[in-house]
């Protein structure tokens, strides 16, 4: 199947579901189920949702480096009023003002991340109208080209710089441990239905089995060849088999409407039929390449960095807010006032600018050293909180491991025991209808296999969760030998 086509069909399968579950009698692997959580479920929405969002705060944090344009008007601004006159003497007169003062304006701006500061370039012009005396002024600036720049104070715009590409990493490398997250609660719910399956297909062949051994032994008990008792004993284990299919159905069904539900599907009474997994019980894990590989993958390890980060923009912050701070603003252009529009265009006068603010703290009684030690006091604790949170990862993949490479031992000695067990029954079956054995030992012998098939799909169960815990652990894929990105 080429890659264009599979998508075509996984596409199909999310937009007719009952193409998978319309019958009782269409069955459904893990890796399907897995391939449609990953589309449908809440779970994985919510990890887009997140990264998408993580997506634009980026790309807000990078429109932000380049230069803003910005146009400013004031149209009209008219006022009819009267207004206090400061005569030359002092005194005051209150005349009746009736003026237009516009004005529109252009302006870009180019903020410098390494020094804080930002470059500017403007245009503006101003008109005022006196109706009072029916005259008219202009004042504008063709261009102005001017910098503003902080001394000594903290710059945000440096540390940004270093914090938002780490935050956008981290939330590509959270995606993928979300998305993994869902292969473990998919298979969560795809193992609760294959145990609930299981004990259907048990009930189902037990109901029969017994169905047809309590036929025999009536026949026999007619004869007079058994005892009453071998027959209600039968008769007995008939009703229970009887009543663990009842069951067993509907466990299957709650199984079922759980997936539904998990994939946002509505659910009206299907009954999903899994097909057990096939399981490689070859695959070779080594600690150290899992904890490396964690260290290399997961969001948290970068959340860590991150948090280091931080605390040393909080400390820089601390001392560039408590010291001596000081403004430098300067500018050069071509400027000037005329009753002619035409003058300040064409024939415009230099202008210059330049000022210099200064803010020196004498006395604040131990805030500004209290600041900068609080500061370094967090940054300690997160130093010593990451070394934790390293050691609990180290080990959690050797815990997760071990766990794994003991599962697949287990798994296939369950599997021989499966084997044995049902090989075991079909001789005391025989035996029984040839009267070698009691019933007891019949008994004993169905329940015999009936818990070896349970031990052996719960085992698988903990095999495959452990293995998608351990891919989460890690963002790694041991089988494929290569790293997950989704």
């Amino acid at each position: 199947m080429s890659y264009s086509f599979k998508n075509i069909v996984l596409v199909l399968l999310a937009g007719f579901p009952f193409l998978c579950f319309g019958q009782s009698l269409d069955t459904l692997s893990l890796e399907s189920l897995i391939e449609m959580s990953e589309r449908r479920s809440i779970i994985g929405e919510e990890a887009k949702f997140d990264l998408e969002n993580a997506g634009f705060n980026f790309s807000i944090y990078k429109a932000g480096l380049k230069p803003q344009i910005n146009g400013t008007a004031k149209l009209p601004n008219y006022a009819k009023t009267s207004s206090e006159i400061v005569q030359p003497d002092g005194t005051v007169l209150f005349r009746p003002v009736t003026n237009n003062n516009s004005s529109i304006g252009l302006q870009a701006i180019q903020n410098i991340s390494s020094t804080g500061g930002a470059v500017f370039l403007e245009s503006n012009l101003q008109r005022f109208d006196n109706f009072e005396s029916n005259e008219k002024f202009y004042n504008g600036s063709p261009v102005r080209l001017g910098i503003y720049q902080p001394l000594f104070a903290f710059n945000n715009l440096k540390w940004d710089k270093k914090l938002e590409p780490m935050k956008f990493n981290e939330a590509k490398k959270k995606y993928n441990v979300d998305m993994e997250q869902i292969k473990i609660d998919a298979s969560g719910l795809f193992f609760n239905l294959l145990i609930a399956n299981e004990d259907l297909n048990i009930a189902v062949s037990n109901k029969a089995g017994n169905q047809s051994l309590f036929d025999i032994a009536q026949e026999r008990f007619d004869l007079g060849k058994i005892s009453e008792s071998d027959l209600m004993a039968l008769r007995l284990e008939l009703i229970s088999a009887t009543r663990n299919k009842k069951r067993a159905e509907q466990a299957v069904q709650f199984a079922s409407a759980q997936l539904y539900t998990f994939l946002g599907l509505n659910y009206d009474n299907q009954m999903i039929v899994p097909r057990s997994p096939e399981v490689n019980k070859d695959i070779v894990v080594d600690a150290k390449f899992a904890l490396d590989q964690a260290i290399k993958n997961r969001f948290e390890i970068n959340a860590q960095f991150r948090a280091l980060l931080e605390a040393d923009r909080d400390i820089a912050e601390a001392k560039g807010n408590g010291g001596l701070n000081a403004d430098l603003t300067a500018s050069i252009g071509l400027a000037r006032g005329s009753q002619n529009l035409s003058d300040i265009y064409t024939d415009p006068k230099q202008e210059q600018f330049v000022s210099l603010s200064l803010n020196i703290p004498i006395v604040d009684w131990g805030r500004y050293k209290n600041q900068v030690a609080l500061s370094k006091a967090k940054k300690g604790f997160i130093q010593k909180q990451i070394t934790q949170d390293r050691l609990q990862l180290e080990t959690n993949i050797k815990q997760v491991v071990q766990q794994f490479q003991s599962l697949q031992e287990e798994l296939k000695l369950v599997e021989e025991l499966k084997a044995l067990a049902q090989e075991r029954f079909e001789i005391t079956k025989k035996s029984y209808l040839l009267s070698a054995i009691s019933i007891t030992d019949l008994t004993l012998a169905q329940r015999e296999k009936d818990q070896a098939v349970r031990e052996y799909i719960s085992t698988l169960s903990l095999f495959w969760t452990n293995y998608y815990t351990l891919q989460m652990m890690t963002v790694y894929d041991f089988e494929k030998q290569e790293e997950i990105r989704h």
